[in-house]
């Protein structure tokens, strides 16, 4: 008896871990040489981003739901209902959380770049938009997004210029498809 009860417990085991993991893959990375640490221009990008040249139709771009785990979808939720109704530290605490569950999920780093720039904090909000934008591989709508609060970070510091270039990568990516 004692010799089914171990290789049941182990299945049992395992099965509960696998209920823990998320329900999809992250996009793959882009190359390392795409990463965004310039000030390319989007010309730079269409060599970076290749636009799909097949005539099948383009699959939309994953979203929060399909990538991150409930556990994280629940605490974005609530960072978001968080902030507002004012309470911003709370609402970066449980976006921080979600990290601390999904470290490579780029729509957590997006949302705690957004808390970051609600709370004046450009700097950190640009360095948490860059980071996202490392993560989200073939994700167009997402890096555009990212750019745009890029671009509104570094508004917020007083640098038009690199303000209009980000607005110009967020313009590039939002007209892109997958």
């Amino acid at each position: 008896m004692r010799r089914l009860l171990l290789p049941l417990a182990v299945s049992m085991g395992m099965l509960w871990l696998a209920g823990c993991a998320p329900r999809a893959a992250y996009p793959p990375p882009p190359p390392p040489d795409s990463q965004d640490t310039a000030e390319p221009s989007p010309s730079d990008d269409q060599s970076a981003e290749p636009s799909q040249t097949s005539d099948a139709p383009a699959e939309p771009a994953p979203t929060l739901t399909e990538v991150s785990g409930p556990a994280v979808v629940a605490l974005l939720d609530s960072s978001e209902q968080l902030a507002r109704a004012g309470n911003p530290d709370r609402a970066a605490a449980a976006a921080e959380r979600a990290l601390d569950v999904e470290p490579r999920n780029p729509f957590v780093y997006q949302r705690l770049a957004a808390l970051y720039l609600d709370q004046g904090q450009p700097e950190q909000a640009e360095t948490f938009a860059r980071k996202s934008n490392s993560l989200a591989g073939r994700n167009p709508p997402l890096r555009a997004s990212n750019w745009r609060l890029i671009a509104e970070a570094r508004r917020a510091r007083g640098d038009t210029v690199g303000a209009d270039a980000a607005l110009s990568r967020a313009d590039y990516y939002a007209g892109q498809s997958l």
